[in-house]
């Protein structure tokens, strides 16, 4: 299963090799410009390399000064946290303002879609959970998109809404653009004696900028800066995350209200179960013949999708019978991997791409691989991971400290972004020689998240406090 991941000199080495991956996937994207778009590879370059050079002079600052693992030194204990000053909760808003508008299907998404389906169903949470959404400097209730993802009969017309003493708002949804937008909402609350929680889904775009695209990486630090300031209280979707926000905060003396809690849930991994429908006839036959290994993401350049296509190259040419199956959308900078697995000799064969595929789906491939890869250099969370444990079927992971939060000793690891390493874990799962009970992987399901949720936000059982 893996050692834990070193001090240190560790964590700089693995730094230096995701630096050394995006210089690589920098080439390869230039080279495949160079053959088909020679009069777009300049401005591309500025495009890639930009990242790519943040990421650098971060290695180099890391490597002139070695940091703690944890910059929580100055965080203090949640035992030493002043008391919160909002008065008990009866309701529970749930801000669900983008999905509303338009359900773009996105990780996000699926979360707020889980997690409303969740509060709703539960019948003694303790709060009575209230969908809203914004509109005109208002809350709204959000009736009829209740209605739809329960399956209730719509009980009114949205409306908008009044807040109560105490009530709780908890920002579940992307509001990165919007945040200030809600400014009146947000003082509507704090004049009833409530709170706001805003919730962290990674901090990847300020931690590995080279990771994101476009002006992403700004527009999260803006919407971060004001979500420090305005909430009482920010919930991130795994421990690592949260104790991510507590050092980077204390890295970058980012001001932020006093008193700020933090806390973290863990998202559910409960896909559709089986005989929920029939799942296509092309995912049934992916996965009929030799064993196949399942990747689940978007496609882009930090989901591994360049390293697990590598590794598995390695594997068929040392004779390998084994099937590599990719489920997720097409994202960004991966045009040189894409063309590289549709032209590659074994697509169609032993190499399958889904870019669309729904629960049942996705239940299917989880049901019937050998294993489920999760070569990420970076995550919030790492659903993929606890989805497979609750289909029973192990996950090869790399060695990062989130998935070892959610795969624990239920996982296999490998070095990060090393496409040998996890070719030779393959041989030795395959062999019998590497092995994990996925019994022993976080797995909650989704109203365990909704609880969770409950708990931290309205029960005040946050991790720690700023000062």
């Amino acid at each position: 299963m893996g050692d834990d991941p070193a001090g240190p000199d560790r964590k700089i080495a693995d730094r230096v090799r995701i630096l050394e991956f995006q210089v690589d996937q920098l080439r390869r994207e230039l080279e495949r410009l160079e053959k088909r778009h020679a009069e777009a590879i300049y401005s591309v370059a500025w495009h890639f390399g930009a990242p790519v050079r943040i990421v650098e002079r971060a290695i180099r600052k890391l490597l002139a000064k070695t940091p703690e693992p944890s910059a929580l030194a100055g965080v203090a204990a949640a035992s030493a946290a002043p008391a919160t000053r909002a008065a008990p909760a009866k309701r529970l808003l749930v801000d669900v303002t983008a999905i509303v508008a338009h359900d773009d299907k996105t990780g996000i998404q699926r979360v707020v879609r889980q997690v409303v389906r969740a509060l709703y169903a539960e019948r003694d949470l303790g709060v009575t959970p209230v969908a809203v959404r914004l509109q005109d400097g208002k809350l709204w209730t959000c009736e009829a998109y209740v209605a739809v993802e329960t399956g209730r009969a719509q009980s009114a017309a949205d409306r908008p809404l009044e807040i109560e003493t105490g009530d709780r708002l908890l920002m579940l949804d992307n509001s990165w653009k919007d945040f200030a937008a809600f400014a009146s909402a947000f003082a509507e609350v704090r004049a009833k004696r409530g709170a706001i929680v805003s919730c962290l889904y990674d901090l990847i775009p300020q931690l590995y900028k080279g990771a994101s695209i476009g002006d992403v990486p700004e527009v999260h630090l803006a919407w971060l800066k004001a979500a420090l300031v305005e909430s009482d209280g920010i919930i991130a979707i795994s421990r690592t995350v949260a104790e991510e926000l507590c050092a980077y905060v204390e890295a970058q003396d980012l001001p932020h209200r006093a008193g700020l809690q933090v806390g973290w849930f863990h998202c559910g991994s409960d896909v559709a179960p089986a005989g929920a429908g029939e799942p296509s006839a092309a995912i049934r036959a992916a996965f009929s013949g030799a064993k196949a290994f399942l990747l689940v993401g978007t496609l882009e350049p930090r989901k591994g999708h360049a390293v697990a296509l590598a590794a598995f190259d390695a594997l068929w040419r040392g004779g390998a019978d084994v099937r590599l199956v990719f489920i997720g959308r097409r994202g960004w900078h991966v045009d040189a991997v894409i063309d590289n697995m549709t032209s590659h000799p074994e697509f169609g064969r032993r190499l399958f791409w889904f870019d669309a595929a729904g629960d049942v789906d996705l239940g299917y491939a989880y049901d019937h691989c050998a294993a489920a890869l999760a070569p990420s250099y970076a995550e919030g969370f790492g659903l993929p991971i606890a989805e497979a444990a609750w289909r029973g079927k192990p996950a090869l992971c790399s060695d990062i400290p989130v998935f070892r939060e959610i795969g624990g000793e239920g996982a296999l690891y490998f070095r990060v972004n090393d496409a040998e390493a996890l070719a030779q874990l393959v041989r030795d799962f395959l062999a019998g020689r590497a092995t994990a009970d996925p019994a022993r992987v976080v797995r909650p399901t989704w109203r365990e998240a909704g609880l969770r949720i409950v708990d931290v936000v309205v029960r005040d059982k946050w991790m720690r406090a700023r000062p």
